[in-house]
């Protein structure tokens, strides 16, 4: 997403992370001359986005990622079991 198109949704975060992005390409294209002021932008960027509170998801979201772990966690404290061969009874 382009920056300005990131200013254009009002959100913040987005707005940051589109600079972010722009300044670090730019930072790897540009003349010795300009590079420690690219530097000095793109880290107090990095420093706005660390100060903006976390993302905080919905609680479906959240219960859901608590399932998909619970889940995950189950099955590998499960050992594996050997496949067992029914026992034929001799009445067929």
């Amino acid at each position: 997403m382009s920056a300005a198109a990131a200013a254009a949704t009002g959100d913040r975060r987005k707005t940051l992370e589109a600079m972010r992005d722009k300044l670090a390409q730019d930072f790897d294209a540009a003349p010795p001359a300009v590079v420690a002021q690219i530097a000095g932008r793109l880290s107090a960027i990095l420093a706005e986005i660390e100060a903006l509170p976390v993302e905080r998801k919905s609680t479906i979201d959240e219960l859901a990622s608590r399932r998909t772990d619970r889940i995950a966690a189950a099955k590998a404290e499960q050992p594996a079991r050997k496949p067992t061969r029914q026992r034929r009874t001799g009445s067929d």
